[in-house]
């Protein structure tokens, strides 16, 4: 019995491009309104890595950061106001009364919103849809797979918590949660 030899790098230049994936991400969302295009193309790149196609990950990752830019940009604006808003609602509806009974409730529809834009990013990049068709079916597929929805509030959960404590995995972290958007999202 003959037993197929694995070379060790293999695995070692998977996660070392999911790490770069990841800085490469951080710096397109320097300007925040280019975070949603920055995932989006962070997915592609997991998503060709993962077929064994689109060498060199840099260059290939800056095309597809441009092409997602086109639609993504108004996406992003829209989900950093959405951020703002919450924020605001969060603390202003803190002092009001029965908050203590809304919070959970707005915490979940939040952890939801969160997961929807993750898969839109994916969907985006990886079934190739315009910005708007990607939200309905990142939605669809949310309400119809909960199982990937809560392995991606996870790996969403999870990044939040890496970042809290230690900030400077902020410029890693999205490689591993594109990743997991990638892994985890629904085909229709």
């Amino acid at each position: 019995m003959q037993t197929k030899s694995v070379d060790w790098r293999t695995p070692l230049a998977e996660f070392a491009d999911c790490l770069l994936v990841g800085l490469l991400v951080a710096l397109a969302s320097v300007p925040v309104l280019t975070a949603a295009p920055a995932l989006a193309a962070g997915c592609r790149a997991i998503d060709r890595s993962r077929h064994g196609i689109g060498r060199p990950l840099w260059t290939t990752f800056w095309a597809d950061f441009r092409q997602a830019a086109r639609g993504g940009i108004a996406f992003g604006a829209l989900a950093v106001a959405a951020a703002v808003l919450f924020a605001i609602d969060l603390e202003v509806g803190s002092v009001m009364p029965g908050a203590r009974l809304l919070q959970p409730a707005l915490w979940v529809i939040a952890a939801v919103v969160v997961v929807i834009a993750v898969r839109t990013c994916e969907v985006v990049a990886v079934r190739e849809l315009a910005w708007r068709e990607a939200v309905v079916a990142a939605a669809r597929v949310t309400v119809s797979e909960p199982r990937g929805a809560l392995l991606t509030a996870a790996a969403v959960a999870v990044s939040g918590v890496l970042v809290w404590m230690q900030p400077l995995l902020a410029l890693l972290v999205c490689g591993p949660l594109a990743l997991a958007a990638v892994a985890t999202g629904g085909r229709e």
